[in-house]
């Protein structure tokens, strides 16, 4: 449900009053990049949940107080099989989310769009950063399992 919003508000107060409809909208987009049906119920939809809620939380304050949340998102999108344009285009979501409700509202303040959209391209980015550092750690684990298989083929042939 989507509330109605003053303009004498900051955009702070307009994402805490909207806060389950673009919390909702969001985790929709988040599990359809999955192949299989995932609900809110599944272990990957509870992470979703919680972590998508503290980073809109987070969107909302000052600081960006959302790395944990952001590295248990990205943990999870960095051991699927996507590419990853697409398992980081669920931070681009909320700016279309955000603008929809704007729409919906009679809220058409584009400097408080801006700064909201600001706010989720720095996420964006940080996010990028978290994901490359956790297929990194992914790569080498493969890299460390290939040169121990190729270790004890050796040894094997040694003896």
């Amino acid at each position: 449900m989507v509330t109605q919003y003053s303009m004498k508000r900051g955009w702070t107060e307009f994402l805490e009053a909207n806060k389950k409809a673009i919390l909702e909208r969001w985790l929709d987009c988040a599990l359809a990049l999955f192949p299989e049906k995932m609900g809110y119920s599944t272990p990957i939809g509870t992470v979703f949940s919680g972590a998508l809620e503290k980073i809109l939380s987070s969107l909302g304050k000052r600081e960006n107080d959302c790395k944990e949340a952001l590295d248990d998102v990205t943990r999870i999108l960095a051991v699927q099989n996507f590419p990853p344009s697409k398992a980081l285009s669920i931070f681009l979501e909320p700016k279309l989310i955000l603008h929809d409700i704007m729409m919906k509202t009679t809220v058409a303040d584009t400097l408080m769009q801006e700064a909201f959209n600001s706010r989720l391209d720095a996420l964006t980015l940080e996010a990028f950063d978290s994901y490359m550092r956790h297929r990194e750690k992914i790569y080498q684990l493969k890299v460390e399992e290939g040169s121990r298989r190729m270790y004890m083929a050796l040894r094997r042939a040694e003896a």
